[in-house]
């Protein structure tokens, strides 16, 4: 069963095409969601080594991100924007995120994130936990946007039979696996320990925000939504790690 979660968690997240059973209960792949982050976290660190500029370890970053997650929630971001940009009803909104071409909306928010990212990866290149703990953050918040949110739409979509059968607890153990990291680094003294609170707590934020807005415009969420999450929470938990170093809070 532990091995049938993972493989359904790795399958759902990257590009690899794992040999997977479904489970009775698709909801338990949750609980692997911040594990395969941190895998991810893993290949970030082995770019991060190579004998290159920041520039161009930000930008391999980047694109290794999209490489392994097969540009999905990018999809989803770019599907979000132009929805909310471009629907003036819950009814617009969700047809138009269902279209597979990109609008306005979709490409400036795309530039935009990225941008952000990019510069924020120069910084943080050198820094091993924040590559570790960022992809991470994207993915326990979508595990939270899942457990918390009704699915938006009428019938079946990418992400309607987990949504659909996620409940509140299903973040329970998930959240507490960061929780108990975040307790070490503070424990073993770690001097980026309130580095990575700020990073929890801002990618948290906007988590918390995304989801107000899905239930208003919405009423709930959908894939698109929760790549979004993905994305935009992975990008603030970025901006979080370097605002303690911003404010001369910690020595650079």
């Amino acid at each position: 069963m532990i091995t049938l979660g993972l493989g359904g968690a790795l399958r759902t997240l990257t590009r690899f095409p794992l040999p997977y059973r479904a489970l009775e209960k698709e909801q338990r792949i949750l609980f692997w969601f911040p594990l395969v982050g941190s895998l991810f976290g893993l290949s970030f660190v082995s770019v991060s080594l190579l004998p290159f500029s920041p520039q161009i370890r930000s930008a391999s970053i980047i694109a290794l991100s999209a490489y392994l997650s097969r540009g999905f929630h990018l999809d989803g971001l770019c599907d979000f924007a132009d929805g909310l940009g471009g629907g003036w009803n819950k009814e617009r909104s969700l047809a138009i995120m269902k279209d597979s071409h990109s609008g306005a909306f979709a490409l400036i928010t795309l530039f935009c994130v990225l941008l952000i990212q990019y510069a924020a990866l120069q910084q943080l290149a050198d820094i091993p936990l924040a590559l570790m703990l960022v992809p991470v953050q994207g993915r326990l918040n979508q595990v939270i946007a899942a457990s918390l949110m009704n699915y938006a739409r009428e019938g079946e979509g990418t992400a309607s039979l987990l949504v659909r059968a996620a409940k509140p607890y299903h973040l329970v153990l998930p959240l507490l696996q960061i929780l108990i990291v975040l307790v070490l680094l503070f424990i073993f003294s770690n001097e980026y320990a309130l580095n990575a609170v700020f990073s929890f707590l801002f990618a948290l934020l906007v988590c918390v925000f995304l989801m107000l807005v899905s239930k208003k415009r919405l009423g709930g969420v959908t894939g698109d939504v929760l790549g979004a999450v993905e994305v935009l929470t992975e990008t603030a938990a970025m901006l979080g790690f370097l605002l303690p170093l911003a404010s001369g809070a910690l020595p650079r």
